[in-house]
């Protein structure tokens, strides 16, 4: 954002807009000469005050590209954006992929279709530990699909992975992991001094730049990212290739009220001993907005559905297959290495998937004998979770186990080509068979990272939810509002390091009267990249009774919602001494006033 500091503000135009006058030529002003040591100046200060009152200014979508620095866009965040929604549709709209296109998609995505349509009559168990349940099925008359939904408790053809899990694993160990997914940048503050803010668990962070940049930088900034500790492992993104999302359309608007003063303080640069305008939004920042109303802030101009017409999800594997866990210990999880894996990887995401499939499962046992009668019953299998044991080679179903421990017990008599799977937990079993499905059709490991890519995919919130959530973040976030409110009333020029104010009538008489305010690294002009003109190098703020600093007179006092600056009330002979932020020491006599809404000062530089 360009400042020219000998325009007349924006806001002050606009108000001034009916009259007619001459264009006016200002000569430059001559060079301004430094102040010496032991130099004396006498200065006047003059309060002016213009107040508008519900002053309306309509920002369109080139206003704010053209008119708003790139780092204030990226600054000036507007919500979290739960992905809860928008993964679960991504989810549902693989799901319902037709079958017949289903070759059309990667071989990876083809195979994550088949998980996410899993059921235990399609799961085919061909390649894992589970494969003798076939031979078992055959020998007692039952499919091994029974005893598998049996072992689950559910139905044969209900899905074994549900989308919510799935979402939920999805948004907690994908998404969450990513470091861009936990901060987003913002203002620089006494809270934030690395200028780091915390995103809402499993949401997005959307700012203004994403907004007027139609969230080109998607792919990127969720894509690869380096961690920030060297020792772990870099994360490989969860969005990958295509993102195409549009929020807005040409008739974008942001409408705003405000009520301020539209005249710059006036204050000092010690430096020169120059009179300086200081912006007076920042401090009026509190009292500009009426947030009672709703009118405040109208947002216009937004697509009537929210919807991402093309996005490329990606979940990598791990490069070599993860071995399943075969001991109850360490509990509660087990020995399966799955468990030291980043949890950003499929063999990770599976695994706490079926953990908390597990959770939804009772414990139970299950038998099994072949179909007729028997005298006395014959019990060929026992399929059992949660409860039952192997002791000294026996299987006893009532013994006591750890929660979701699987075991499968076959009488001797059935015969099998291949030894019965060996008991361990629910995710052990669940892992191996996602991973052996997962390379269906002749992938290797490590080529089976999965890479979807869907279209017209719902976003999950509604245009009134999405304008409340920005108006209510805005409305919290005060450098916000100052970027907003500083497009209306761009009037900063000079260095001061401190200005003349007067406070509002209707204050208590305590606070009325002439009051001299240290700037803050807020006063501080910004260049058209929205960094400070200079930096703050005040190393003692505020004012101060004796030339050795140690008497301070100034403190930070609420005074027409300003609750920042350094303030000290003054009248004739008051004396007061300061540090400019070179660090040279200047003395301040307070003179008699020369007119109403004025003082005069003698400024002389002792240090």
């Amino acid at each position: 954002m360009s400042r020219n500091t000998r325009h007349i503000p924006l806001l002050l135009a606009a108000l001034l807009a009916p009259a007619c006058v001459e264009e006016v030529t200002v000569p430059d002003a001559p060079a301004a000469e430094p102040v010496e040591l032991g130099d004396e100046r006498r200065i006047e200060l003059r309060f002016l005050r213009l107040d508008a009152k519900g002053f309306v200014q309509t920002l369109t979508l080139e206003d704010i590209k053209q008119r708003f620095p790139e780092k204030i866009l990226r600054e000036t965040w507007l919500l979290d954006m739960d992905l809860e929604p928008l993964i679960r549709n991504a989810l549902l709209t693989l799901i319902a992929t037709p079958e017949a296109d289903v070759p059309q998609l990667p071989r990876s995505a083809q195979n994550m279709w088949k998980l996410l349509n899993m059921t235990a009559k399609s799961t085919s168990l061909d390649g894992t530990s589970l494969a003798p349940l076939i031979g078992v099925g055959e020998a007692v008359g039952l499919g091994p699909a029974t005893i598998l939904a049996d072992l689950i408790a559910v139905d044969p053809n209900e899905p074994i992975i549900t989308v919510d899990l799935t979402t939920r694993a999805v948004i907690d160990n994908v998404v969450s992991t990513h470091p861009n997914a936990q901060l987003r940048p913002g203002p620089v503050d006494a809270e934030h001094p690395d200028g780091k803010y915390p995103v809402a668990p499993g949401s997005l962070p959307v700012s203004l730049w994403d907004v007027v940049t139609d969230f080109a930088e998607m792919p990127k900034r969720f894509g690869p990212t380096e961690a920030a500790d060297p020792d772990d492992p870099d994360h490989p993104g969860f969005i990958g290739g295509a993102f195409k999302f549009k929020a807005t359309t040409p008739d974008f608007k942001m409408v705003v009220k405000v009520d301020l003063n539209a005249l710059p303080y006036k204050g000092l640069d010690l430096t020169d001993g120059t009179v300086a305008n200081v912006n007076s939004t920042k401090s009026q920042i509190l009292s500009a907005f009426d947030f009672t109303r709703d009118d405040w802030m109208s947002i216009e101009g937004l697509v009537p559905a929210l919807v991402v017409e093309e996005m490329t999800m990606t979940i990598d594997e791990d490069k070599e297959f993860v071995a399943s866990g075969a001991s109850q210990e360490p509990a509660p999880l087990g020995d399966s290495p799955v468990w030291q894996k980043p949890r950003w990887l499929f063999e990770r995401l599976i695994a706490e998937v079926a953990v908390a499939r597990a959770a939804l499962i009772p414990a139970h046992c299950t038998e099994y004998g072949p179909k007729g009668q028997v005298d006395p019953p014959f019990i060929a299998v026992q399929a059992c979770l949660g409860q039952g044991t192997f002791v000294d080679g026996a299987f006893d179903p009532d013994a006591a186990a750890p929660e979701s421990w699987t075991s499968i017990a076959i009488d001797d008599s059935v015969l099998l080509d291949s030894p019965p799977p060996p008991p361990s937990y629910f995710w052990d079993v669940l892992l191996e068979v996602a991973q052996v499905r997962l390379h269906d059709g002749g992938l290797d490991e490590g080529e089976g990272d999965i890479s979807f890519t869907l279209k017209q995919v719902p976003v999950g919130t509604t245009v009134a939810d999405l304008v409340a959530q920005i108006k209510a973040n805005i409305q919290n976030n005060p450098p916000a509002l100052s970027a907003i409110a500083e497009l209306l009333n761009e009037n900063t020029e000079g260095r001061a390091d401190f200005f003349y104010y007067v406070p509002k009538g209707d204050n208590p008489p305590e606070l009325q009267g002439d009051w001299l305010y240290f700037v803050t690294a807020a006063d501080i002009e910004n260049d058209g990249d929205g960094e400070p003109v200079r930096p703050y190098g005040y190393k003692k703020p505020g004012f101060f009774r004796d030339a050795k600093l140690t008497d301070k007179a100034s403190e930070v006092v609420a005074i027409d919602g300003d609750t920042s600056h350094e303030k000290v009330k003054i009248a004739a002979g008051d004396v007061l001494y300061m540090l400019d932020d070179e660090q040279r020491l200047f003395k301040l006599a307070v003179e008699d006033k020369p007119a109403p809404h004025s003082i005069a000062l003698t400024v002389t530089r002792s240090r």
